[in-house]
C-alpha cells in the first residue's frame, strides 16, 4: 500500500466536516452509472443525521489545470518550477520519494489527546525522540516518531539521491526543494487550509504556497534535508538533537507540524477546535485570562504597516504572568500569535508581522536568571507555529543590556542578528523608521494619531482566529462541489459510514457522517516518476550486456584454472 488510500479518506472526511460543520451544503448528486453506491445502512445513517451521501470532488478536475508542459532541466536535474505553464499550485514534477506515514488528515479528539498534555518541569521522551509539552503518546509521539524514523533515511541529505544541502542556496532553490520533498502533503486539505490561516484567507492559492513554503524554511534554518546523519555517528544520537530544526530540515520538520496543525485545527470538526474554539470557552477566557493577558496588544495590518503583537513589559505584568497557570498562559499566548498572523499583513503591507517587546517600565531586578526562566516557561508555547513573526524587536532596553547586546551579537549568525532588533528608543520610534511611518499612521495608544487599529486582550481573547480561513475555505469548495457537479463525471468511489455521532461545531446542532473516497491523485507516495529516453535505455541495456559477457569470460579463466591446478 503506497498510502494514496489514507490520504483520500482523510481529504474526503475533512471535506465533508467542513461542509456539514459549517454549515454549507458542498454534498454531490448520488452515485453515476458505473460508481459504486453506499450500502444501504449507511445511506439510512447518513439519512438519519441529516446528512446526504455526499461523494469526494475531483481535484484534478477543479482546479481547473491544464497539463504541464515540460519545461528544461538544469544540468544537476533538479526542475526549475518556473518552467512549467499552466500547472495548478499543487503540481510537483519531480516529488522526492517518501515511503514513511502518509501525511495526517485527521486530527485526535480531546478524550484521546489534550492539546497541551505536559509540563516543561519534566524532560518526557517517546522512544528516544524529545517531546513537547503538546505531544502526548496516545496520538502525537507514535505518529511523529515514525516521521523521524523514515526521514532520518528518506529525507536526509544524499547528493546522488537529489537532496542536496540546501543551507547556503537562495530562498528560492530552498522552497523548490521542499515542495519537491513534500509533494503528498501539497495535496491535502489540512495543508491547503493552513495556507489560508497564515499566509491570508483570501491569498491566491499559487502565491500562498510559495510564502509558506517560504517560512517553513526560515523555520528551519534553510534546511530542507535532514542533516543529522551526517552529523552523529548513532540514531540514538540523532534523536537526541531533534530540537536543532536547522539540521533537522524543513521536509520532517513540516510533516512533524501538520500532525500539531490537525490537532489544533481538526478537519472533522470543521477546523474549529470543539473546546478551545467553542463559545463557552472563549467566554471563559475572556472573564479569567484578560487581566493577565492585558500585556499584550495587537496592532491589526495596514497598507502602510503589517499587523504587530506589541508587548509592554511592566513589573506588574510580569508579576500577574508569573501568577498564571502555565496552561493558561500557553493558551493566552497562542491566541495571541494566532490572532496577529491572522491578519492579512503581507496583502496590505507586503511585510510580514514583527513582535514587539517594550521594557520600560519592568524593574531591573526582575531580570535574573530564575524570573527570566520563568518567563520562558510561560511563553514556551510560541515554538508551537513556524516562524510567526519577521523580527523581534526590545525597545526602551536599558543602556547596559544595549551594549551586552552589542558584543554578544557577534557570537550569532546573520539570520540571528537581522531578526533579533535591540533600541533603546521607543517604540512609536523604531516603527516610524522601520516602516517609515508619519504620526497619522501610528496608533494613538501608541502616541499617534490613528484610531481603530489597537485590539486589546478582551477583543483577541474572544477571537476565533482561523474563522476567515474556514470562510473562503468553505466558498472555494462550494466553488468546486458546482463545478463537479456540472461536469457530470466523476470517477471516484465513495462509500458513507456510519456516523460517528459528533455534534457539528459553530452552534449548527447537525452531525455529519465521515466519508471513505478513493481519490485520483497526480502523486503517489514512494513514487518517483522516471524521465529516462529511449536511447538512454538502449545504452543502458547494451552496458548491461556486455558487463554480464566480462563476468562470463572471467569466471570461465577462473574454472579453467582451478581445473588445472586440480589434475
Amino acid at each position: 500500500d503506497d498510502g494514496v488510500g489514507g490520504v483520500g479518506v482523510g481529504v474526503g472526511g475533512a471535506l465533508g466536516a467542513l461542509g456539514a460543520g459549517a454549515g454549507g451544503n458542498i454534498t454531490l448528486p448520488s452515485s453515476t452509472k458505473g460508481e459504486a453506491a453506499a450500502p444501504d445502512g449507511a445511506r439510512a445513517s447518513a439519512a438519519s443525521d441529516g446528512v446526504r451521501p455526499a461523494r469526494r470532488m475531483s481535484f484534478d478536475r477543479l482546479r481547473s489545470a491544464k497539463a504541464p508542459t515540460r519545461g528544461t532541466t538544469r544540468v544537476d536535474g533538479f526542475y526549475d518550477e518556473e518552467a512549467v505553464e499552466g500547472a495548478p499550485w499543487w503540481n510537483v514534477v519531480r516529488p522526492t520519494p517518501w515511503t514513511g506515514p502518509p501525511p495526517p488528515v485527521v486530527g485526535c479528539e480531546s478524550d484521546v489527546e489534550e492539546l497541551f498534555v505536559g509540563d516543561l518541569t519534566t524532560a518526557r521522551t517517546h522512544r528516544g525522540v524529545p517531546m513537547y509539552a503538546w505531544e502526548g503518546d496516545e496520538w502525537s509521539a507514535p505518529q511523529i516518531f515514525e516521521i523521524i524514523q523514515h526521514g532520518l533515511t528518506c529525507a536526509d541529505v544524499n547528493d546522488a539521491l537529489g537532496r542536496p544541502c540546501t543551507l547556503k542556496m537562495s530562498a528560492k532553490d530552498q522552497v523548490q526543494h521542499l515542495r519537491n520533498a513534500i509533494a503528498d502533503v501539497l495535496q491535502t486539505a489540512p495543508f491547503e487550509f493552513a495556507m489560508r490561516v497564515f499566509e491570508g484567507a483570501d491569498t491566491p492559492p499559487d502565491v500562498a504556497v510559495v510564502r509558506f513554503l517560504r517560512r517553513l524554511c526560515e523555520a528551519s534554518g534553510g534546511g530542507v534535508y535532514c542533516k543529522l546523519p551526517a552529523l552523529h555517528k548513532t540514531k540514538e544520537a540523532c534523536l537526541a538533537h531533534l530540537h536543532d530544526t536547522k539540521h533537522v530540515g524543513a521536509a520532517i520538520y513540516t510533516r512533524i507540524y501538520m500532525t500539531r496543525f490537525v490537532k489544533r485545527f481538526p478537519p472533522q470538526h470543521g477546523f474549529r477546535h470543539p473546546e478551545i474554539d467553542s463559545p463557552a470557552t472563549k467566554e471563559r477566557v475572556v472573564r479569567e485570562l484578560s487581566d493577565a493577558m492585558s500585556m499584550f496588544q495587537i496592532i491589526r495590518a495596514t497598507k502602510k504597516h503589517p499587523a504587530m503583537l506589541f508587548m509592554t513589559v511592566t513589573t506588574e505584568s510580569v508579576k500577574k504572568l508569573f501568577a498564571m497557570k502555565t496552561i493558561d498562559a500557553w493558551y493566552g499566548v497562542n491566541q495571541a500569535y494566532e490572532a496577529t498572523v491572522a491578519e492579512p499583513s503581507e496583502n496590505l503591507s507586503d511585510k510580514t508581522s514583527p513582535m514587539v517587546v517594550d521594557i520600560k517600565g519592568v524593574s531591573v531586578s526582575l531580570l535574573t536568571r530564575a524570573s527570566i526562566a520563568t518567563i520562558a516557561k510561560q511563553l514556551a508555547v510560541a515554538e508551537f507555529h513556524p516562524e510567526p513573526f519577521s523580527h523581534f524587536i526590545v525597545t526602551n532596553c536599558p543602556y547596559f543590556i544595549a551594549a551586552l547586546w552589542s558584543i554578544g551579537k557577534l557570537f550569532l549568525t546573520e539570520s540571528a542578528r537581522k531578526k533579533f532588533v535591540i533600541c533603546t528608543g521607543d517604540f512609536a520610534t523604531e516603527i516610524r523608521k522601520r516602516y517609515s511611518l508619519d504620526n497619522s499612521t501610528v496608533p494613538e495608544e501608541l502616541g499617534g494619531e490613528e484610531r481603530g487599529t489597537v485590539m486589546d486582550s478582551t477583543t483577541w481573547l474572544a477571537l476565533v482566529p482561523q474563522e476567515n480561513a474556514i470562510r473562503e475555505f468553505q466558498k472555494e469548495l462550494s466553488i468546486r462541489s458546482a463545478a463537479d457537479a456540472f461536469s457530470g463525471a466523476n470517477t471516484h468511489k465513495t462509500i458513507a459510514t456510519p456516523s460517528s455521532k459528533v455534534k457539528a461545531p459553530g452552534g449548527f446542532g447537525r452531525s455529519w457522517s465521515s466519508l471513505t473516497v478513493a481519490p485520483r491523485v497526480a502523486f503517489r507516495t514512494g513514487i518517483r516518476p522516471m524521465s529516462m529516453s529511449f536511447t538512454r535505455i538502449v545504452l543502458r541495456a547494451i552496458e548491461l550486456a556486455f558487463t554480464f559477457v566480462f563476468l562470463a569470460f572471467v569466471t570461465s579463466i577462473t574454472m579453467r584454472y582451478v581445473r588445472t591446478m586440480m589434475f
